[in-house]
C-alpha cells in the first residue's frame, strides 16, 4: 500500500509539473519569439498558386500575423497548424498559418516582411521573392492534364447579330471545386445564357479528354473594335498516389478520394487569350425606310379573330413574329387601317427558346379593332424589315391580307304614339275640373327607354362597400397569423427580422470607433449573422463555399450569389492585410447595399 501511494504521488507530481510547463510557457519563452514565412514555391506562372506558410514559435496562441499589401494576388487563408514539444522539460510551441496566393499580374514581385505584434513587441520575418511568369501561347497543350479554350461563332458580326461565346476545359484527372469567371463588357455586349454545361469525352492526338462547355450567347450593341477579357477557372486537380494496390487488398478501398490518404490536390489558374471582335455596321446599299436595326431570321403570320362581325362589335387581330436572333428588341407599328377601325394595341408577349447554340422564339402582338364603317373591309399586309448576316442582304418578311364583312347594328327607332281624339259632349256650358297633373314627363322616342347609367363616383361608392369588410377581414386574419408565427415560430421570427437586426448592427457600426481589423471582423459577423437568421442557419462559422452552396439550394440568382462570395472573400482577406482608415465607411455601404440586394430575392 505504501509502494503504491508513492506511485500516485509521483504521478501527480508530474502531472502538475507539465500544466504548469503549459501554463508559462508564453512567459518563459516570451523573449525567444521567433517568426519566419516561407512559400512552396518562387517560380510559377499566371496558371498556379503559391502556398506561403508563416511559422510562429515561443508562444502559444499567438495574435494573427499582419500580411503586407499584397495588391498582385489574390489571398485565401488556407488553415492553421499548431503543436507543442516537451524536450528534455525544454516546451517548444510552434503555430503555423497558411495562406493561398493567386497571381493576377505577371512579373517579380517582393513579399514585404510579415509582422506579428505580440506582449508589446513587434517581429519581422524575411522579405520573399517571387517570379511569375506568363504562361507561353506556344505551348503546345498535348499530354498536358489540364487545359482551357476559348472560342467564337464569329468575329467579324453585325451589330446585333448574335455571336457564340464557348468556353471549353480539357481534363485528364480529377478536379473538384471548379470556379469559372467569364466577363465581358457590357457597354459592347448583351448577354443571354444558352443553357447548363455540356460534358462529353473527346480524343485529342489519341489521348481521352473528359470536356466541360458552356456557351453563352452575345449580341454586338455598338459597331468597332472591342475585346472580350480572358475567362478564368479556378479548380483543384485531384492526383492519385501509386501504392501497392496488388499486394494490398483494402488499397483500393482506402485510395477513395473520401479517404484522401494516396491522393493529392494542386489548385490551378487557368486563364484563357482574350479574343478581338470587330463590329460592322449594316450596309447602306438596299437599306428599307424605317429598318430598326433587327438582325437573324425571321417570318410573319397574322390571323383575325372573327371575319363576320356587327358594326360597334370588336375582334382581336393577332400578329406573331417567330425566328432566331435579337427577337426581343423588334416591334410593330399599329396596322394602317385607313380610319376604318377604332386600334387598341395590347403589350407584346415574348417568349425565348433555344434551337442549338441559337437564341430565338415568338414575339406575340395583339390588336383589338372596333369597325367604324359596314360592308367589306380589308386588313392590309404588316411588314417587318430585317437583316440577313448569312444573306448580306435586307429581307421583308410580311403578313397575308385579311378579309372581313361589317353589318349594320341595331338602328334608332321612334315610338309611334296614337292619340286617341276628344269626345264630344252634347252638354254646354259643363264645368271641367282638373283633379291631377302626371307628374313624369311623356317619352315619345326609343332612346327615352335605356336602362339608366351610373355615374363612376357611384359605381366606386357601391364597390367600395361591397368588398371593403372582406379587405378589412383577410387584413386582419394576415395580422393575426402573422403576429402568431412571429412569437411562436422562431425561424419565421429569425428570417422576418433578419434585415432590421443587421441593419441597425451596421448603422451602430458606422457610428462606433472600432479598429481597422476590429470592423472587418464585425461587418463579417453581422453579414453571416444576418445570411444565418434568413436561411435559418445555426452558428456563424461557415465559409463563403458553404454560404454559395446554401443560397443556390435556397434558389438565389448566380449573380447575387457570386456578389456575396467575393465580400465574404474580400472580409476574410482584409483580416490579413492592412486597409485604410477612409476604407471604413465604404465597406460598411457596401455591406448595406449587400443587404438589399439580398432582401430584393426574399
Amino acid at each position: 500500500m505504501h509502494k503504491t501511494s508513492i506511485k500516485r504521488f509521483k504521478r501527480k507530481l508530474i502531472t502538475i509539473f507539465f500544466l504548469i510547463c503549459l501554463v508559462s510557457t508564453d512567459i518563459v519563452f516570451a523573449a525567444g519569439i521567433i517568426i519566419s514565412a516561407s512559400v512552396d514555391k518562387n517560380q510559377i506562372t499566371l496558371e498556379d498558386t503559391i502556398e506561403l506558410s508563416i511559422k510562429v514559435t515561443g508562444v502559444r496562441n499567438p495574435k494573427i500575423p499582419v500580411l503586407p499589401t499584397l495588391s498582385d494576388f489574390i489571398i485565401r487563408s488556407a488553415g492553421t497548424q499548431s503543436s507543442t514539444q516537451i524536450f528534455n522539460s525544454n516546451v517548444q510551441t510552434t503555430t503555423i498559418y497558411k495562406y493561398l496566393l493567386i497571381p493576377k499580374n505577371e512579373g517579380t514581385f517582393i513579399i514585404d516582411p510579415i509582422k506579428l505584434e505580440q506582449s508589446g513587441n513587434t517581429y519581422n520575418s524575411k522579405s520573399i521573392s517571387v517570379n511569375v511568369q506568363k504562361t507561353n501561347p506556344k505551348t503546345s497543350n498535348v499530354n498536358k492534364s489540364v487545359y482551357a479554350e476559348t472560342s467564337v461563332s464569329k468575329i467579324n458580326p453585325f451589330i446585333n447579330e448574335q455571336i457564340t461565346y464557348t468556353f471549353k476545359l480539357f481534363r485528364r484527372v480529377e478536379a473538384r471545386n471548379l470556379n469559372l469567371s467569364m466577363p465581358f463588357d457590357e457597354t459592347y455586349f448583351r448577354k443571354e445564357n444558352l443553357g447548363k454545361a455540356k460534358r462529353y469525352s473527346q480524343l485529342i492526338n489519341g489521348i481521352a479528354y473528359d470536356v466541360d462547355e458552356l456557351s453563352m450567347a452575345l449580341f454586338p450593341i455598338n459597331s468597332g473594335k472591342a475585346i472580350i477579357p480572358s475567362s478564368m477557372m479556378e479548380l483543384d486537380l485531384i492526383y492519385q498516389r501509386e501504392s501497392n494496390r496488388r499486394r494490398d487488398p483494402f488499397s483500393r478501398f482506402f485510395n477513395d478520394p473520401f479517404f484522401g490518404r494516396n491522393s493529392k490536390s494542386d489548385h490551378k489558374i487557368l486563364t484563357t487569350k482574350p479574343i478581338e471582335i470587330n463590329t460592322q455596321i449594316f450596309p447602306n446599299s438596299g437599306k428599307p425606310k424605317g429598318f430598326r436595326n433587327i438582325v437573324g431570321r425571321f417570318s410573319l403570320s397574322a390571323t383575325i379573330g372573327k371575319d363576320i362581325l356587327e358594326l360597334g362589335d370588336t375582334t382581336t387581330l393577332t400578329v406573331i413574329l417567330s425566328g432566331t436572333g435579337n427577337l426581343m428588341d423588334a416591334t410593330l407599328e399599329s396596322p394602317n387601317l385607313h380610319k376604318n377601325f377604332k386600334i387598341y394595341p395590347d403589350q407584346p408577349i415574348y417568349k425565348q427558346s433555344i434551337h442549338g447554340n441559337q437564341i430565338g422564339g415568338e414575339k406575340t402582338f395583339k390588336f383589338a379593332l372596333v369597325p367604324y364603317k359596314t360592308g367589306k373591309q380589308t386588313i392590309p399586309s404588316i411588314e417587318l424589315n430585317y437583316f440577313n448576316p448569312e444573306k448580306n442582304a435586307y429581307i421583308t418578311t410580311s403578313t397575308k391580307v385579311i378579309n372581313l364583312t361589317v353589318m349594320p347594328g341595331v338602328g334608332n327607332e321612334n315610338l309611334n304614339l296614337v292619340t286617341p281624339s276628344t269626345p264630344r259632349t252634347d252638354q254646354k256650358n259643363s264645368e271641367i275640373s282638373i283633379l291631377a297633373r302626371d307628374i313624369l314627363p311623356i317619352h315619345t322616342r326609343l332612346e327615352s327607354f335605356k336602362n339608366l347609367s351610373i355615374g363612376n363616383n357611384t359605381k366606386i361608392i357601391y364597390v367600395l362597400s361591397f368588398f371593403l369588410p372582406v379587405i378589412i377581414y383577410l387584413f386582419a386574419t394576415v395580422y393575426i397569423r402573422y403576429t402568431h408565427q412571429m412569437n411562436n415560430n422562431t425561424a419565421f421570427s429569425r428570417k422576418h427580422k433578419a434585415y432590421i437586426k443587421a441593419k441597425q448592427s451596421l448603422n451602430h457600426l458606422s457610428k462606433s470607433n472600432y479598429q481597422e481589423k476590429d470592423l472587418v471582423k464585425k461587418l463579417s459577423l453581422i453579414i453571416r449573422e444576418y445570411i444565418g437568421d434568413k436561411l435559418n442557419l445555426q452558428g456563424t462559422a461557415f465559409t463563403p463555399k458553404e454560404v454559395e452552396k446554401t443560397l443556390i439550394d435556397n434558389n438565389f440568382a448566380l449573380e447575387k450569389i457570386s456578389i456575396i462570395k467575393k465580400l465574404l472573400k474580400k472580409y476574410e482577406s482584409m483580416q490579413y492585410s492592412p486597409i485604410s482608415i477612409n476604407e471604413d465607411q465604404g465597406l460598411i455601404n457596401e455591406s448595406i447595399n449587400l443587404l438589399k440586394i439580398l432582401e430584393e430575392k426574399s
